[in-house]
């Protein structure tokens, strides 16, 4: 019964293709999920490692209500997995999932559209309740027959077997600005182990640097106030400054050599009466054209890193991205020369 309902909640989210449609069927998915499944409403085992802080089951869980992130991920894993089906349909697909949650959100509720032979999936979080929890999922839904292993690690640290080509590698452990969560020593750790053919999910995550009025830019506050990209605009006086950084398979140098990105020195606007924030924008490519951009979900939404009136005896600023231990953004300054 739990795996029929199932199918039917995740081809209405793939074939949803309007904002109403999205929020709709991504609460039927947590419904779903809170009725099937048990999860103390605790942050005691949220889990402070060096790259970030893990989050509890229950905080976990609750991404699940991020709708348009919950149905836009889901609908690009959905087609990275039918493109590797198609390009390899002799074999089984190798996926590693780091960060899976107690609900394994982002490939759980796909397995029934593949036949359990085309499936081969590690599992990986570090919190053992959410582990007994996909745990106990598989066997409520009816899903132990797929070849799945479920292991407590930290992802960012955790080492594939060596008989396990990646094909699809997914993590979604993020925070907006990427903050707080490990989402880039995660994927730094994924990306070192990946071949050149595999597929990470999100393909593409964009840092931008722009001078706005912060309290004017669209911010997702609750998922009651969901909106599409066409119905949100930007603050019109926002003035884009420079791409700081993109993670993606291509471009991941400048952590190559440690865990700290610094920007170049930029000059800071004589006038700002406009513009009087330093922010911080994030947008994803999940895959192909499937798009997050500012402010369609939490992970999305802009971040202030200083006010330039703060700054005003100051000429230039340099952006500093730290995620040593907690991810955080910190600035530098230079003197005005007058």
């Amino acid at each position: 019964m739990y795996k029929q309902e199932l199918t039917f909640i995740v081809k209405s989210i793939i074939a949803s293709d309007t904002v109403n449609e999205h929020v709709k069927w991504a609460e039927q998915l947590s419904v779903f999920y809170k009725k099937t499944t048990t999860i103390k409403n605790s942050e005691t085992n949220e889990t402070l490692i060096k790259g970030g802080v893990a989050l509890s089951s229950s905080g976990a869980a609750d991404c699940v209500d991020d709708y348009l992130r919950t149905v836009f991920f889901i609908k690009g894993v959905y087609q990275a997995l039918t493109k590797l089906c198609l390009d390899f349909p002799e074999r089984s697909i190798n996926i590693l999932y780091a960060g899976c949650g107690p609900y394994a959100t982002l490939i759980l509720p796909l397995l029934p559209l593949f036949g359990k032979e085309r499936i081969k999936a590690v599992l990986v979080d570090i919190n053992a309740e959410s582990i007994a929890s996909v745990h106990n999922l598989l066997t409520v839904i009816g899903l132990e027959e797929y070849d799945l292993q479920l292991i407590e690690a930290n992802a960012i640290t955790y080492t594939k077997p060596t008989d396990f080509v990646i094909d699809l590698a997914i993590t979604e452990t993020m925070h907006y600005a990427l903050t707080r969560e490990p989402q880039v020593a995660i994927t730094k750790n994924i990306l070192s182990q990946l071949t050149s053919d595999a597929i990470l999910i999100p393909e593409e995550i964009r840092i931008d640097l722009a001078y706005t009025f912060f309290a004017y830019e669209p911010y997702l506050k609750n998922t009651k106030e969901v909106k599409g990209r066409n119905d949100m605009q930007p603050y019109t006086d926002n003035v884009f400054v420079d791409r700081l950084f993109t993670i993606n398979k291509e471009h991941f140098d400048s952590y190559n050599s440690g865990s700290k990105f610094e920007s170049c020195f930029y000059k800071l606007p004589a006038d700002f009466s406009n513009h009087p924030d330093v922010c911080i924008f994030t947008a994803l490519r999940i895959f192909g054209d499937i798009e997050l951009k500012t402010a369609e979900s939490y992970i999305t939404n802009p971040f202030c890193v200083v006010s330039l009136y703060n700054l005003s005896a100051y000429s230039e600023i340099q952006l500093v991205y730290d995620f040593s231990e907690i991810p955080q953004w910190s600035y530098n300054v230079k003197e005005s020369a007058y």
